[in-house]
């Protein structure tokens, strides 16, 4: 996922950063699909706004999680690409790639490193959560809503990216845990693994109604196929 011309782009954390028009979009739906109804309209969109800031920055730290460990672990560049599906830290050379058990562990890290910032994040949101003053102002509404919905956003876009699902974390680290114990065919077992929890997961959440993760899942099942049929990986 490479950045485009239409995309937002800045420096953070001397990382080029660039956010394309599709994420807006997707942060702006999860977080109307969190709201429910429209009752109050101008409070409603307030929440809204807040709550699709509070999507951005959750995504931002996750990848700049990533970021860091690439910057100061495998001293390596890299750009940050938010997209409709997430984000993603990429490598803007080749990295010096570990092997052998330390290798195993120093590449699952750097897949874990993203998860970890977001809980992290979500932490620091709880402790801000308590500073919060006890009165009914808007201004306090919509602070307490931020800090919830970032929080709840963090630990949830962590856990589901923890799923040994390629190509999320929990995937990645699947494939480095494969490979290091099966080391000819371990990318093809993650791949069978990861195609069928993705499948699995697909027709558990179209059967509980969540149409957005039957898509999102479906298609990493999808996705995990072509990459299992094409042979690809095979050496």
């Amino acid at each position: 996922m490479r950045p485009t011309s239409n995309d937002f782009s800045f420096s953070l954390f001397c990382f080029p950063t660039s956010i394309q028009p599709f994420f807006w979009l997707v942060a702006a739906l999860i977080t109307a699909l969190h709201l429910g109804p429209i009752l109050n309209m101008p409070i409603w969109f307030a929440h809204m706004f807040v709550g699709s800031a509070g999507v951005l920055l959750s995504i931002l730290i996750h990848e700049l999680g990533h970021a860091f460990i690439f910057r100061h672990v495998f001293r390596t560049p890299c750009a940050i690409v938010l997209h409709g599906f997430g984000g993603a830290a990429i490598p803007l050379r080749h990295y010096p790639r570990g092997y052998g058990f330390l290798g195993m562990l120093a590449n699952c890290f750097l897949f874990f490193s993203g998860p970890l910032a977001g809980f992290i994040l979500a932490l620091v949101m709880f402790a801000f959560l308590q500073m919060l003053p006890a009165d009914e102002r808007l201004a306090t509404s919509l602070l307490q809503f931020f800090f919830q919905w970032t929080a709840l956003i963090s630990i949830f876009w962590g856990f589901i990216n923890l799923l040994p699902i390629y190509p999320m974390d929990g995937g990645q680290i699947s494939r480095e845990i494969f490979l290091f114990f099966f080391p000819r065919r371990g990318v093809e077992f993650s791949l069978i693994m990861s195609m069928m929890l993705a499948a699995l997961l697909a027709v558990l959440a179209l059967r509980f109604g969540q149409i957005f993760f039957t898509f999102i899942f479906a298609y990493f099942a999808y996705q995990n196929y072509q990459e299992l049929s094409g042979g690809s990986f095979r050496r």
